[in-house]
């Protein structure tokens, strides 16, 4: 059998407002809302690992440094939400950028060109009888 172990938690006024709507709103229960808030929590983090192991999250540079010191720090895990959302914007522009110049670089290869040799225009109506 499974032994519970009780968290205590405390939220400031909005913060508990907005969980009170959510609890009558889909009629579920305080604890079915911070046990899946946590569960959440727990997930990104273990995706942060998991991501900061990768060979790209290695090789990836933001501001002079590597994603994966990035996502390792103790100060990231401190202020996750604040640093996923800091993260994104930088690796969105980075990436919105080097999709910018992948586009530019191939726009030639991309080009749709027909297969085969040139059709010749043909004149539209009866064709002309020669005597």
């Amino acid at each position: 059998m499974t032994k519970w172990k009780a968290l205590r938690a405390t939220f400031p006024d909005d913060e508990f407002e907005e969980i009170k709507r959510i609890r009558d709103k889909y009629d579920i229960s305080y604890n079915e809302i911070i046990r899946s808030g946590v569960k959440f929590y727990i997930g990104l983090t273990l995706i942060k690992e998991l991501l900061a192991s990768t060979g790209i999250a290695k090789s990836l540079q933001i501001h002079g440094k590597k994603l994966s010191e990035h996502l390792t720090s103790r100060q990231y895990q401190s202020k996750m939400e604040q640093k996923i959302t800091s993260l994104i914007k930088v690796v969105a522009v980075d990436l919105i950028e080097k999709a910018i110049e992948f586009e530019e670089r191939t726009a030639s290869l991309r080009m749709d060109r027909k297969v085969g040799r040139p059709k010749k225009k043909r004149k539209v109506g009866r064709p002309t009888q020669y005597d």
